[in-house]
């Protein structure tokens, strides 16, 4: 499939809860994700996404990149085993677009290290660590 990438198709997520809109770029060991934050998101408070939100997008690149690489077999759910040294910079706006970055520090085949940063515009607006498991189940 080419990229861009419609990314609903690739992560366990569905709406009201998906946090992604494209996957832009994406291979073994990277994947960059955008999405377009909107007034109607469950997950935004006060006219911004809160952080809660921020932590989904991150979660949800991960998930896509795993659905993207492994697009001949059923969408997997991941859990997360861990967040570290999450920082928080800038809460983004309703109405701007956001850019997760993604790259993977270590892959043990059912776990996974990552590093994530997310962008609004050319600001990274924050950036952490993260832990996640594959599972054996599909999303129904």
């Amino acid at each position: 499939m080419s990229l861009p990438a419609n990314a609903s198709a690739f992560i366990p997520q569905k709406p009201p809860m998906v946090m992604i809109d494209n996957i832009i770029q994406c291979n073994n060991s990277m994947i960059v994700t955008d999405f377009e934050i909107k007034e109607a998101c469950i997950l935004v408070e006060n006219h911004q996404l809160s952080v809660a939100g921020i932590m989904e997008n991150i979660a949800q690149t991960s998930a896509a990149q795993i659905g993207y690489m492994n697009q001949d077999q059923p969408v997997a759910i991941g859990v997360i085993g861990a967040i570290n040294d999450f920082e928080l910079f800038e809460i983004p706006p309703c109405g701007t677009i956001i850019h997760t970055e993604m790259t993977e520090e270590l892959n043990l085949d059912q776990a996974v290290l990552v590093t994530a940063k997310v962008y609004c515009e050319e600001t990274l607006i924050a950036s952490c660590k993260m832990k996640v498991f594959k599972t054996n189940k599909e999303n129904e």
